[in-house]
């Protein structure tokens, strides 16, 4: 991995959540954020995306963990959105990030995430944990069943055990297997170790605590309720991918739909939604990975389903190449941006031959923090790009951006990236 890049553009600190009641400021207006506790029945959904187009600039974004975002409200214009989102008794979650598999109780899983996920959830609130947790901090109960989560990343995470027939879940901080236990244990062993974390302040992430501390506190936090040492997890390959058929326990099916980049026009969605009911669908549900589940949609129906949608723009394909460039919106939606992305992800999508690639307007990296095979970020007066890293690593290369187009055209035939 490269060495950190050091360089005068300003970062907005990433602690920082929009919600529906607080919207953020960005390029293009206010920026609200809502994640939806359960599905949204397909007439809510369309109503949901009407009142973007009301009192937004239209534009709805689905973002890598399932959460819906509406652009371009105004000051005048948030707080009759809100009150308007409200009237429309949608299930929505609030305090700490839990995310479960979206078709729990539809699909096939190891064990139901929900009882533990609402049990996490209460015992939060009841001990007061919230307000001394990060605003970012992220728990994922994963029972094992569509569509994949085990790229997710998490704080914590809750997942099936090696051996499918015992009744244990696989703890793990950040990206490291700590141990098993008992599955009527779980919630206990996750409010240990946020118990931890909340004695450290509110800044504290799992990932810097194993990177500093190592794993050693919080076995010690887990002793008494762990069965036994880590175990290698079971293999994520073969895992439903969001995007494509997933068969529900009631014979019909979920059609799991991208958005390009995350980025859905109101319009759209709104004919969307009207297409999955007259399918037979019953609902619809934001997922990981900038995708939407049409829930219940009758088996005969779901190629026209599908065929809709691609019409509608949306991606159908698990293998679509956009499913492996991720973009931020770049300017002129948001403010800290320093370049443009989508046209340039979606030209640099038909070379990437599957990589990993990442465009990104500022340092920050909001649409995939993580290391890309080749990461494209805005910087002053430039553009840096950087191999095999992240947007805060040093790039191999810095260009004008009226030669950004060509650079990363040239180093992705030149590397095979």
């Amino acid at each position: 991995m490269s060495a950190a890049l050091s360089h005068s553009l300003p970062v907005r600190p990433r602690g920082a959540c929009p919600t529906l009641p607080e919207p953020m400021p960005t390029g293009d207006g206010l920026l609200a954020r809502i994640a939806l506790a359960a599905p949204a029945k397909p007439a809510q959904f369309a109503a949901l995306a009407g009142l973007a187009a009301r009192h937004g600039n239209g534009i709805v974004e689905v973002t890598a963990r399932g959460k819906l975002q509406v652009r371009g409200l105004t000051e005048a214009s948030a707080a009759p959105f809100a009150r308007d989102v409200g009237a429309l008794d949608l299930a929505l979650r609030e305090g700490l990030e839990i995310q479960i598999n979206p078709l729990a109780g539809l699909a096939p899983m190891h064990f139901d995430p929900r009882p533990i996920a609402d049990a996490i959830a209460e015992a939060v609130a009841t001990a007061g944990l919230g307000p001394r947790l990060a605003p970012k901090l992220a728990v994922v109960v994963d029972g094992g069943g569509a569509p994949d989560l085990s790229a997710l990343s998490a704080d914590i995470r809750l997942a099936p055990a090696p051996d499918a027939a015992k009744r244990e879940v696989l703890v793990s901080a950040a990206m490291a297997p700590l141990g098993l236990v008992p599955l009527e244990r779980a919630v206990e062993a996750v409010l240990l170790l946020l118990g931890l974390l909340a004695a450290r302040g509110r800044r504290a992430r799992m990932a810097a605590l194993v990177e500093q501390e190592g794993t050693a506190p919080l076995l010690a936090a887990l002793d008494r309720v762990m069965t036994a040492l880590p175990q290698p997890a079971a293999s994520a390959e073969g895992r439903p991918e969001a995007v494509g058929l997933h068969v529900l326990e009631d014979g019909r099916v979920a059609l799991g739909i991208g958005l390009p980049f995350g980025h859905g026009e109101a319009r759209s969605l709104v004919a969307l939604a009207q297409e999955a009911e007259k399918s037979g669908g019953s609902a619809i549900m934001p997922a990981a990975g900038r995708t939407l589940l049409l829930i219940g949609v009758a088996e005969n129906a779901a190629p026209v389903l599908r065929s809709m949608s691609a019409a509608l723009g949306f991606i159908v394909d698990a293998d679509d190449p956009l499913r492996h460039v991720d973009a931020c919106p770049g300017m002129p939606s948001c403010a800290s941006a320093h370049i443009e992305t989508r046209a340039l992800a979606a030209t640099l999508a038909l070379l990437a031959g599957g990589r990993r690639v990442h465009v990104s307007g500022c340092a920050k990296g909001c649409a995939h923090p993580a290391g890309a095979d080749l990461t494209i970020v805005g910087l002053d007066g430039g553009a840096g790009l950087v191999v095999e890293g992240g947007p805060r690593d040093a790039p191999a290369e810095i260009v004008p951006v009226d030669r950004l187009a060509a650079a990363a055209r040239s180093l992705l035939e030149k590397q095979g990236v």
